[in-house]
């Protein structure tokens, strides 16, 4: 098949050496205005001489409610069966995502954006032959026994399925409307600039990789390029994993992947934005090095997660960091290791910057959907799936192409629902759990079902410690993420000052100050998980280390009673950058 085959009927205004342009590569091309013209000239293309037809729909602002009408019923005469062989595509001048999309919702094929340039002419008649597979797997579909049983219902005058059939295909089988429209309301629009990527010096690459391989590593510190180069350097070294290599993607098109996640992060956030992911992944990535499930992609960084010198492959370097450490570190496979890595950089996709006591408070839609149950996490859960679906992993979450889908699913989403702060308590008691079994008896192999709870509350656990890692940082840098998280709640309160709901201390300026808020979240919070943490991965200990030290800071604030700028001006320096005591210097 080629373009010469199919015929063109174009429905809108465009200039002639455009319809020039679709003349020289199809058979057949036809020019109308209005969309009953349109339906006539559909119909009376010469169908033996062409095997398809483009409908090619012009919608622009002041013709988007006749255009999408006349979409919408050319796409049921299509399944109707009353049209055949057309495939509908949407072109405009307007390039708002949520415009595109609703293009797709409506049945179109293929959306491009004006004016169209030669190669995407040349290239359009693409989309018949993707239309012809759908239609062979709907044909394909209807052979199966559900569809049988189904048309075998409806022969013999089912009421009951007449009732339900329609809304069960058009709400939970044919469109995801609820994926597809929260998604489209809650995400922002993508703005980063790619060309900044691409144009990175190696001496800077080289200069993020050991960055990634610090502890003292502040996402606060580097530019959004620097952001995304290394989230891809992250996963780039994880697909590279030989059991992965089925995985990999072209380079474009895993930066396409990052970029898009990035764009799924509202900016205006203080705190939960694409910083807060990249600096979670980071988190996670030294985590694994220091248990021995990575190489540390820094090769002068080795001596500060092992006794390992120089470079070695994955398979000594694991062994030689777990020489010391418990059987359940065994637990984690390649695609376990890329299913934590997804987790950690989508797990607040979309988050709105208020918590969930504000979406539940105010009757939000997300809440009503998801019961006020882990509200935010679920939606952060649904949102990355949704994106995994329409990027280059969709091989991942396609169960007929993927035979670990489930186990990969199950990591993900109960990773990302681990950071729910309501649950925090109860995960803390599952860990502690975990530990006493571990160093009883260790975990018993041979049972798979038993291997993999233990595998995703280890997940779990790993990335609430990155999450609220912090105030386990070096303390300038525990310093800062306290006050754009401070930024972030006051916000939150401010909000709720506005709509007449009650405000916690903690969101309210001048109520808490930063030392004492962050002395209370570290004795009450951060020493219980990471305490538990350190007995079932003692390479973990470094960041008690940390938080001890940390404490140490802010008690010497507060006892000086230093002004540390709650109520105030929260971005203000502390007084004293020097600590008390020098406790912990090395990398952990």
């Amino acid at each position: 098949m080629n373009s010469h085959q199919c015929s063109v009927v174009v429905v809108g205004e465009y200039p002639k050496s455009t319809i020039d342009l679709l003349d020289t590569f199809y058979g057949n091309v036809v020019a109308v205005n209005t969309t009953n013209e349109a339906f006539e000239a559909l119909q009376s293309q010469p169908r033996q001489q062409f095997s398809s037809t483009i409908c090619l729909l012009d919608i622009e602002d002041d013709t988007a409610d006749e255009r999408f009408e006349f979409l919408s019923s050319l796409v049921r005469q299509l399944e109707s069966s009353d049209m055949a062989d057309v495939v509908p595509i949407v072109s405009s001048s307007t390039d708002k995502p949520e415009f595109m999309l609703k293009c797709l919702d409506y049945g179109a094929a293929d959306f491009l954006i004006k004016p169209l340039r030669e190669d995407i002419v040349k290239t359009m008649f693409l989309n018949v032959h993707r239309y012809n597979l759908r239609k062979d797997q709907s044909d394909r579909d209807a052979d199966s026994p559900i569809k049988k049983a189904s048309n075998a219902i409806k022969e013999s005058g089912g009421k009951m399925w007449a009732h339900f059939s329609k809304r069960i295909k058009e709400v939970f089988v044919t469109d995801n409307w609820v994926a597809q429209n929260l998604v489209t309301y809650y995400m922002p629009e993508c703005s980063g600039r790619r060309s900044s990527v691409f144009s990175m010096t190696s001496d800077r690459k080289l200069y993020l990789k050991a960055q990634i391989c610090s502890w003292d590593f502040l996402a606060l510190n580097l530019e959004e390029a620097d952001l995304i180069q290394c989230v891809y350097m992250i996963f780039d070294q994880v697909l590279d994993f030989p059991e992965l290599h089925h995985l990999r993607v072209p380079s474009e098109q895993l930066y396409d992947f990052v970029f898009d996640i990035a764009g799924y992060y509202h900016t205006e956030n203080p705190y939960h934005n694409f910083r807060h992911a990249v600096d979670v992944l980071q988190a996670i990535y030294y985590f694994m090095c220091k248990i021995g499930l990575l190489e540390p992609m820094d090769p002068n960084s080795n001596a500060a997660f092992s006794t390992v010198r120089g470079s070695v492959g994955f398979n000594k370097w694991r062994k030689s960091a777990s020489s010391n450490s418990k059987s359940i570190k065994r637990l984690m496979k390649p695609l376990d290791i890329l299913a934590l890595v997804m987790a950690s950089i989508g797990h607040d996709v979309g988050h709105p910057g208020v918590n969930n006591m504000f979406m539940v408070n105010t009757s939000t839609q997300l809440a009503i959907l998801y019961n006020d149950r882990s509200v935010l996490e679920s939606f952060h859960s649904m949102t990355f799936f949704h994106l995994l679906q329409n990027q280059c992993f969709k091989q991942l979450t396609d169960i007929r192409a993927n035979n670990e889908y489930a186990s990969f699913r199950k990591i993900v989403v109960n990773s990302i629902l681990a950071t729910d702060m309501s649950m925090h308590d109860d995960y803390v008691r599952k860990i502690e759990d975990q530990a006493k079994r571990n160093s009883d008896h260790g975990i018993n192999d041979a049972d798979p079902s038993a291997c993999e709870q233990e595998k995703i509350l280890l997940c779990g656990a790993l990335i609430k410690c990155a999450d609220i890692s912090n105030c386990a940082r070096p303390f300038p840098s525990a310093k800062r993420w306290a006050q754009v998280l401070a930024s972030e709640f006051f916000e939150q309160g401010d909000l709720e000052k506005e709509l007449g709901l009650p405000v916690m201390p903690m969101n309210e300026r001048g109520k808490v100050s930063l030392e004492d808020f962050q002395l209370s979240f570290m004795r009450n919070v951060a020493l219980k998980l990471f305490k538990v943490i350190r007995d079932l991965c003692p390479e973990m200990g470094f960041c008690l280390e940390y938080i001890n030290e940390n404490i140490d800071y802010w008690e010497d604030i507060k006892q000086h009673h230093h002004d540390s700028g709650v109520g105030n001006d929260i971005q203000s320096e502390c007084s004293h950058g020097e600590s008390p005591t020098s406790k912990t210097s090395s990398q952990g």
